[in-house]
């Protein structure tokens, strides 16, 4: 047995521990607070919530606003969370509800493919892996689920983009930085334009080449009640003739991510 265990870490007292704990359980509670039906608290009624005194949730508060966490409403003289916590929030309930979703698609999909599946969401320029199922040809990139890469160099990217409204698509791609991966990579604002829009009406995305030499991916759009797309679901593998691709596999795949938008209560 360790002779140190169960001993307060050096330089710092029992009570020091406690006083610490106590303080981010305070801290994480006054967070959850405003997930009860409540989108604006006052000081007084976070600390009655929490079970701190007006003086503690004052403090706890007060600091969660220099983080950025929580914003003060002028006009009400309450607390609110931020626009990045409430993204953060959506964010999760959308992997979860998702995970439920791509789940037997995922699981089908990947008797009919050698290749790398994919589910992934659109975060800033970039495209964020979310769900992942390794075949047998399962490829050295995206390791593992929370892996990144560039939005305007993938097929997931492609399909994330490409269903955007045109206006925020517009935003979008001003502010990515087409930076070149590979010869194949696309890196003028116009071509990335004239893909999407073709993206857009063949109802998939294709990466031959372009994030990884001799990497090809296809991916298709999922969709949500309302048929906004919220994340796309690829397949990725290593071909011999990039400009072949994996067209052929457009079809399963497409039906995996419309199973998937049915799971989510999307009806076309």
């Amino acid at each position: 047995m360790d002779e140190h265990a169960g001993r307060p870490a050096p330089g710092r007292t029992r009570g020091e521990r406690t006083e610490r704990l106590t303080s981010a359980a305070a801290t994480a509670r006054i967070l959850q607070a405003f997930g009860h039906h409540a989108t604006q608290l006052g000081v007084s009624e976070l600390g009655r919530r929490v079970g701190v005194s007006k003086s503690t949730a004052h403090r706890i508060i007060w600091t969660l606003v220099d983080e950025g966490l929580l914003e003060k409403v002028e006009e009400t003289g309450l607390f609110r969370l931020t626009s990045t916590m409430r993204s953060l929030g959506q964010r999760a309930e959308t992997a979860q509800q998702l995970h439920e979703a791509a789940t037997i698609p995922l699981d089908e999909l990947r008797t009919l493919t050698r290749g790398t599946l994919h589910v992934a969401i659109l975060d800033g320029a970039d495209v964020l892996y979310i769900e992942r199922r390794e075949g047998p040809g399962t490829i050295p990139v995206f390791r593992e689920v929370g892996s990144r890469n560039a939005a305007h160099c993938t097929s997931s990217g492609k399909v994330l983009l490409a269903h955007l409204p045109h206006d925020q698509q517009d935003r979008a791609v001003d502010r990515l930085r087409l930076g070149r991966k590979t010869p194949r990579t696309i890196t003028t604002r116009e071509e990335l334009l004239r893909e999407l829009a073709v993206v857009r009406r063949q109802g998939f995305a294709e990466n031959r080449g372009e994030s990884e030499p001799g990497m090809c991916s296809i991916a298709a759009p999922v969709r949500a009640p309302l048929g906004a797309v919220v994340a796309s679901l690829s397949v990725a593998m290593y071909v011999e003739d990039v400009e072949v691709g994996l067209r052929h596999l457009a079809p399963p795949v497409i039906q995996a991510a419309n199973r998937v938008s049915a799971a989510l209560g999307w009806r076309p």
